[in-house]
């Protein structure tokens, strides 16, 4: 029988991708001229650059089990947007067409990218979370949050050099969703999770804010993803969201939608500026409305494209994915047995 997802987690990370977007909508906007506006581009920062450490939280809370067939698949529906994109907007350049065609490779998703990594990590990385005792896990993530976040947070400079857009944080943030899993499993209250989530919010936003205000250019100094508050701020949503109970088919069919429009998000808004343009309403006091009604259509026209992927050539993915998984094994076999026997002919000439 199969497993129904819980809905409360789902609508979270329909929430996260939908600030993903603002966020991406917003930095293409010129609020310079608008003081309110570049405050409110500010907020959405603030509040919304919790997306990607929420994302990594859940699959650290549920944990990765590493599937290679179903990596493939997530893969090759990567590429064929990704190069129907490429053509979409005309890009026939060869550089451009050979990075289509190998975006996992190429990082033309950060995110894609460093989670197919994390993948890969995964089973030893659950192995690491099952094997260590409660102390030494405790220790572990405070000297990774000390170094990949604390420190960032409060001197302006990450160890990385990436504000936390990186596998070193990918990697750190899943093992704090494993520890969650493992050792918080109390209720908490939804009153004080929410005040947690908009006093942390609020002192983003106060902080970035001034600064913006300040210099008169957007400062995202303390909502980047290595801050401490915005890992903090995360947790609190988790949290919150696991005192929900909801089911329902439709969030859940909307969710499996999720990484498609996240890689589909930059292709349809350039599609769309051709016709409409957001500067257009930079000067406007409910620009942040425009940008939210925006991105939801944006969000709406990827779901579209997805789903009607699914049902064409999405129908023969699953065949194609298990004949590379087959044939990436053999390699793979190939490969260790040729070291065995280079090691063992090493070892023999002693």
């Amino acid at each position: 029988m199969k497993h129904e997802r819980s809905s409360n987690f789902e609508l979270l990370r329909l929430l996260c991708i939908f600030g993903i977007l603002v966020m991406h909508t917003f930095a293409g906007i010129d609020t310079a001229a608008s003081p309110g506006n570049m405050l409110a581009n500010v907020f959405a920062n603030s509040l919304f650059n919790t997306g990607v450490t929420c994302f990594i939280l859940l699959s650290g809370y549920f944990g990765i089990r590493f599937d290679l067939k179903k990596l493939i698949g997530l893969d090759l529906m990567v590429i064929f947007f990704t190069v129907v994109g490429t053509v979409a907007l005309g890009d026939f350049g060869v550089k451009d067409l050979i990075k289509s065609c190998i975006p996992v490779l190429s990082r033309r998703y950060w995110f894609i990218t460093c989670y197919f990594v994390l993948c890969i990590l995964a089973p030893f990385l659950n192995q690491m979370a099952e094997r260590l005792e409660r102390e030494h896990f405790r220790r572990l993530l405070l000297l990774l949050l000390l170094v990949f976040s604390l420190i960032p947070t409060v001197t302006t400079y990450d160890v990385m050099q990436d504000a936390g857009k990186g596998l070193a944080h990918f990697v750190m943030i899943y093992l704090l969703g494993r520890y969650l899993a493992r050792y918080h499993t109390g209720h908490c209250s939804k009153k004080q999770l929410l005040l947690g989530i908009t006093g942390s919010t609020a002192l983003i936003f106060c902080a970035d804010g001034a600064l913006t205000l300040h210099q008169g250019v957007i400062y995202s100094t303390f909502s980047r993803d290595c801050s401490i508050f915005i890992i903090f701020t995360a947790v609190l949503l988790l949290l919150l969201f696991r005192e929900f109970s909801l089911q329902s088919r439709i969030i859940n069919r909307a969710a499996t939608n999720v990484l498609a429009i996240y890689v589909l998000d930059q292709v349809i808004r350039s599609l769309l500026g051709r016709y409409l343009d957001l500067n257009a309403f930079s000067g406007q006091w409910y620009l942040f409305f425009v940008v939210c009604g925006y991105v939801l259509l944006v969000m709406l026209l990827a779901a579209v494209c997805n789903e009607l992927r699914k049902l064409t050539i999405g129908r023969i993915e699953p065949w194609l994915a298990g004949i590379i998984a087959a044939f990436l094994q053999a390699c793979g076999a190939l490969l260790i047995r040729t070291g065995q026997r280079i090691v063992h002919w090493f070892i023999s000439m002693d």
